[in-house]
């Protein structure tokens, strides 16, 4: 049984591109062919009934290029095939969703191009682009030090391709040129190394095109095939090795089915792993030296290995490269072909147990009146797969923790941010990760808290927000002002809560304590000045004159007069 297609109850007034979903639940959208983002937020966790804002508009436009989600949250955009800086630009910048604004970052030394690089995220959060052809080159982008470093090279070019990230930290690609075999790079050694020939003809030859791959709950990788090869588009799955400096192995997988008698290819489109453990992906009628339309849909039962063709949207009559999905928390997916026209898919069934999340603690940071941030445990907090695959021309993967709070009593659900990803890497088992998030604009109240990796969510764990509140004290008597003692130590106003009514006893505590300074302060004077009050001035007087000073009006004569009158 396959899903269903919904059209959001509010469409977008203009042409969607790429999509990314931000950390906060938003999904971020570009307006094609021009600079201009916009967010789709939910309500009340609806995606179908979200709306619409704009967001910060990029330095440039652009199409087809790198991108991603930063462990602090942030977004990696990175070339460009066309844009506002010329045809494969090298501008890079990146996207802080918290200020709404963009800033230019360093391109890869001495590269004339990137283009449609393709791109991944590395586990410790960097991020690794591939060269157009001919160069087989790779740089690696650290955002902790702004900078790029030279990556080791493959034995072709990189152009074209799509690289999925291993459980061993190892990246898997299907070659795009000849010979057209497989390669991995092992990221412990900076070293990339053959994974043999593939069982099938997976690439178009005069296009060098190749569709999405997807690494699966079953631990295995597959890639869907953009060549007609006697009448079908061909899928190829691998197996990996034991130990990531192994070889794995590579079997043929099912034919793409025809549709009404006609070929269907997966070139240049997008993928997505569903809940259910299911690849939703995209496919259209084999065209020789182009993009076929209209867009047919299909998913692929890793559990029998077959492929059925699924429902077809509404938007689906455009050329296939155009066509961008994104898997939401909900585990829903919206798909666009660049259109004005959203539709969101509804998957059937649920997963399993072992592919969800799990929450082991959830920690307060901050002080008794604020809390800056909560700290989130567990385990497979980024899921077991990048999830969301297109291949060079954007990469939306969604494998890093959202954390959604629902409140039963009102029945309202919000997403928080979350940031400060331990890893980016996939299929963590039971090793401990962790994650920031705050709740700025969430009400205070009990909460129902889960981490969301991938579409799938964790058992729920309890959450109590409370923040600080205002004394309720009031006293005609005393002048309304901002005293609470808190001002002692902290600068600022940080609850806007300058009407403040402090309980009487502490404004005398207050008062004494600046009597206390006053007198502190005086007596201080005094010693400077060397100068005694008037109990001790004979005395002083006659210790003057015994030392051969002299009197004046009761006063001994000094070089200088004292700050203060006794």
């Amino acid at each position: 049984m396959a899903g269903t297609w919904h059209g959001l109850t509010h469409q977008p007034l203009f042409n969607t591109s790429t999509m990314i979903l931000l950390t906060d639940g938003r999904i971020m959208v570009q307006e094609e062919a021009t600079k201009h983002w916009h967010a789709l937020t939910p309500v009340n966790g609806s995606y179908l009934n979200g709306t619409w804002s704009n967001l910060a508009d990029m330095s440039i436009w652009r199409r087809y290029y790198a991108s991603g989600v930063l462990k602090d949250g942030r977004v990696i955009v990175c070339g460009g095939e066309q844009s506002g800086g010329g045809g494969d630009t090298t501008i890079c910048e990146i996207y802080d969703p918290v200020a709404d604004s963009w800033a230019i970052i360093p391109s890869p030394p001495g590269w004339p191009t990137v283009g449609d690089a393709v791109c991944c995220v590395l586990p410790d959060g960097r991020v690794m682009i591939g060269a157009l052809y001919p160069s087989t080159a790779c740089a690696i982008y650290n955002p902790s030090t702004n900078t790029w470093s030279a990556a080791a090279s493959k034995a072709t070019s990189s152009n074209e391709e799509t690289w999925i990230l291993q459980p061993d930290q190892t990246i898997l690609t299907t070659q795009c040129w000849a010979p057209y075999q497989s390669e991995k790079y092992i990221i412990s050694s900076n070293t990339w190394q053959n994974e043999g020939a593939l069982p099938v003809t997976l690439v178009d030859p005069v296009m060098h095109e190749i569709g999405p791959g997807m690494l699966l709950y079953n631990g295995k990788t597959i890639f869907f095939g953009a060549q007609n090869s006697g009448g079908h588009g061909k899928t190829a799955i691998y197996t990996p090795p034991a130990l990531p400096t192994g070889v794995g192995t590579w079997v043929a997988g099912p034919d793409i089915p025809q549709v009404a008698g006609k070929t269907i290819v997966s070139n240049d489109c997008p993928a997505t792993l569903l809940p259910n453990g299911k690849v939703l992906f995209a496919g259209a009628q084999y065209e020789n030296n182009d993009w076929g339309s209209p867009i047919e849909f299909f998913e692929y039962d890793p559990s029998a290995n077959t492929i059925t063709q699924a429902p077809t949207p509404a938007n689906n009559g455009m050329k296939l490269y155009w066509s961008r999905m994104m898997l939401l928390p909900t585990g829903e997916v919206l798909f666009s072909p660049s259109t004005n026209n959203v539709q969101l898919y509804e998957p059937d069934g649920m997963p399993l147990e072992a592919w969800r999340p799990t929450i082991s603690s959830i920690t307060p940071h901050g002080t008794v009146f604020f809390t800056d941030y909560y700290t989130l445990q567990g385990t497979q907090l980024n899921g077991l797969s990048q999830a969301n695959i297109y291949g060079d021309d954007c990469y939306p993967a969604t494998n890093y923790p959202i954390v959604k709070l629902h409140n039963a009593g009102t029945g309202h659900t919000y997403f928080a941010r979350t940031s400060h990803f331990s890893s980016m890497g996939i299929a963590t088992g039971g090793a401990l990760q962790s994650c920031r998030f705050t709740v700025q604009g969430i009400p205070d109240g009990n909460y129902d808290v889960c981490v969301i990796a991938n579409g799938i969510a964790s058992h729920v764990m309890s959450l109590n927000i409370t923040r600080f509140r205002k004394p309720e004290i009031i006293d005609s008597g005393v002048k309304r002002e901002f005293e609470y003692f808190g001002k002692l130590v902290f600068e600022g106003d940080p609850w806007d809560r300058k009407d403040w009514v402090v309980d009487p006893q502490i404004v005398e505590m207050q008062q004494q304590i600046k009597s206390l300074s006053n007198a502190v302060s005086r007596l201080s004077s005094l010693i400077e000045s060397r100068e005694l009050p008037h109990v001790g001035k004979e005395i002083a007087g006659a210790v003057g004159i015994a030392a051969g000073g002299t009197l004046e009006n009761g006063r001994e004569k000094k070089s200088r007069k004292s700050s203060i009158e006794v």
